[in-house]
């Protein structure tokens, strides 16, 4: 039984280590990319990453807390406190890395679109044959050929940058909020 404890909280600990390094290799890739209009990065809300960096936190703290008082020997913790801190914290580690990797550069005339299981999708911007402002103001890309490249919530940082180069470069645009 001590063995299994022993076991989750080097598993905290080395999760916790994974998002400290998420955290600094995300961080130290950010510059000021606000400077140009044709050179910056689309990314999701820093908001949404500081949130899942708390329940990472909370997911946390609340096993070490469960796992001190399962040591203890109290009867209401269980193991299943254990592995709900876990998941929880495992689910808020995702999403850091997620916010971290997810977004498009643009450089000039050429898209990076990133997502976190998906190598990097290279594309000119003569490339998106069409772009749908839905009814909460997501953003979605679609190829030529009518393929989804991805769906850009209206809240991610230069949203409106990536909106105005497209509408610059004559790209059809329509929006599903007027119909």
């Amino acid at each position: 039984m001590i063995e299994t404890i022993i076991r989750y909280i080097i598993i905290a600990i080395v999760l916790g280590l994974i998002g400290e390094v998420i955290s600094y290799l995300s961080s130290s890739k950010t510059t000021d990319e606000n400077i140009s209009t044709t050179h910056y990065r689309v990314k999701a809300p820093a908001v949404l990453k500081y949130a899942c960096m708390s329940q990472f936190i909370l997911g946390l703290i609340m096993f070490l807390v469960f796992s001190y008082f399962y040591l203890k020997g109290n009867e209401t913790v269980e193991m299943g406190h254990l592995y709900v801190s876990s998941i929880f914290g495992a689910i808020g580690l995702y999403g850091v890395a997620w916010t971290s990797k997810w977004g498009v550069k643009v450089d000039g005339s050429q898209l990076e679109i990133h997502r976190i299981f998906r190598i990097k999708k290279v594309l000119c911007i003569t490339d998106i044959g069409q772009v749908i402002i839905d009814k909460k103001d997501a953003m979605i890309l679609y190829d030529k050929m009518g393929k989804k490249l991805i769906k850009i919530d209206a809240l991610s940082d230069n949203y409106d940058h990536l909106l105005n180069l497209l509408k610059s470069q004559n790209i059809k645009i329509s929006n599903k909020r007027l119909k």
